[in-house]
């Protein structure tokens, strides 16, 4: 929430210290064109410019109230709010009015002061009119109370005022933009609270169905690799059996030996696949340049040593060195080869290095059965194992390493497949050597 809350509280405080500078701004301005109007109308009394409409509209300008009072000719000019009026002058004159100025004016009239030095005819500053309400009040205290002034050529007096009822439409304007900036700054900042508050509680949602799914996952993995561990002791208890019962003078099975052998060497590769995933997700590595195909020969080379009754080839076409830790690349290919082995059995193995796109790729071909479609993206899934498997095909660890060690140094791993022809594809950025200066 704090989030949403501090950005809209800076929004609104912007905002109305804008609304408020262009409020000062204007009432600056309405003090500065009262001095220019008022200097102007003592030029124009002093050529003697007859006191008409045409005068008073000359002078009247926004924010500001014109009153021009003529005694000689019974008339006041009234100028304001754009509106321009003629009024007769009663007998007396018109004491309290706006513009009016008495002999005698009395305290607080709008017509007090003393003359300004260097300014003949224009009287210090006053109201221009008693305040009438709190609006009034309200509206020249807001504007810094700009100040009338007063023009006087004999019996001639020109008033220049703030018009208030336009300095108020002017605040209210000022106001009512604010609040409708603050109202749509707040309407913003609950869409985006509950749009932050939805994304949190589809994050959570989505933390909670990763959190249940890999509970799922280890599940099944517990009980799979409790099957399949528990699959070769129980081989390997019936051979003890067996040899607790054996004669000493008799000769040994070698079938005994040989399934010893082979029970002992499927729980050392299950163990060795789970001890890969915990180093992967350890995050400990020693990056080094490493010979794609040279690496790939290797690999190869372990293969045909533990299946020498197997065809394992290697056909480097380009070579290319990436950084990597050496026995990632060696436990992601021999997995690959591996899996290349178990699932295409009477299947020649061919290893490929090539360079595309800046990608050093090794590629295992098998002419096995094939891969599915819709299987060619979950075999990289811990655990999973493809339909009509049994439980002698292992637990679904071997590409999930593949797939682990390729997104470890930014690599992909990828899957083409038809019926009678599967080649598993592992790309890794070829490395800047002047970058990466280290020995191979």
């Amino acid at each position: 929430m704090k989030r949403v809350v501090v950005p809209a509280l800076v929004a609104i405080l912007i905002l109305v210290c804008g609304a408020l500078a262009a409020w000062i701004v204007a009432a600056r301005v309405v003090v500065a064109t009262i001095a220019a109007q008022a200097r102007l109308a003592g030029e124009l009394l002093d050529t003697h410019v007859p006191v008409s409409e045409v005068l008073a509209r000359t002078l009247v300008r926004p924010g500001i109230h014109v009153v021009i009072v003529d005694p000689e000719s019974g008339a006041v000019i009234d100028a304001g709010d754009s509106v321009v009026r003629t009024l007769p002058l009663p007998p007396g004159g018109l004491p309290g009015a706006p513009g009016f100025a008495p002999a005698n004016p009395p305290p607080g009239s709008p017509f007090g002061g003393p003359p300004i030095d260097g300014h003949p005819g224009i009287d210090e500053p006053g109201p221009s009119r008693l305040p009438s309400g709190p609006i009034d009040r309200l509206t020249l205290w807001a504007a810094g109370t700009p100040a009338p002034a007063r023009v006087v050529r004999g019996d001639r007096t020109i008033v220049i005022a703030p018009n208030i009822r336009e300095l108020e439409t002017w605040l209210l304007i000022d106001a009512l933009a604010v609040l409708i900036g603050a109202a749509c700054i707040a309407v913003l900042a609950t869409r985006r609270a509950v749009s932050l508050q939805q994304a949190e509680r589809d994050a959570l949602e989505a933390h909670v169905a990763e959190r249940r799914d890999a509970a799922d996952r280890y599940q099944r993995f517990l009980a799979e690799t409790g099957h399949e561990l528990r699959t070769p002791l129980t081989v390997l208890a019936g051979y003890v059996d067996i040899l607790r019962g054996h004669a000493t003078d008799r000769p040994l099975d070698a079938r005994v030996v040989e399934g010893m052998y082979a029970e002992t060497s499927r729980m050392r590769v299950l163990i060795e696949k789970m001890l890969t995933l915990a180093r992967l997700e350890a995050e400990t590595s020693v990056p080094r340049l490493l010979d794609v195909a040279a690496a790939a020969t290797e690999a190869a080379q372990l293969i045909k040593q533990r299946y020498p009754e197997r065809s394992v080839s290697v056909k480097p076409e380009r070579s290319a060195s990436i950084v990597i830790d050496a026995d990632d690349y060696a436990a992601a290919l021999g997995n690959i080869l591996e899996n290349a082995i178990k699932f295409a059995p009477d299947s020649p193995i061919v290893v490929e290095t090539d360079v595309r796109d800046g990608n050093a790729i090794t590629s295992v071909e098998d002419r096995g059965p094939g891969v599915p479609p819709m299987e060619r993206h979950a075999i990289f899934e811990r655990y999973y194992r493809g339909r009509g498997r049994d439980a002698g095909e292992g637990v679904g660890l071997g590409l999930a390493i593949v797939k682990r060690i390729a997104e470890r140094w930014n690599g992909t791993a990828l899957c083409e497949s038809r019926a009678g022809r599967t080649v598993i594809h592992l790309a890794f950025p070829v490395a800047d050597e002047e970058t990466y200066g280290v020995a191979r």
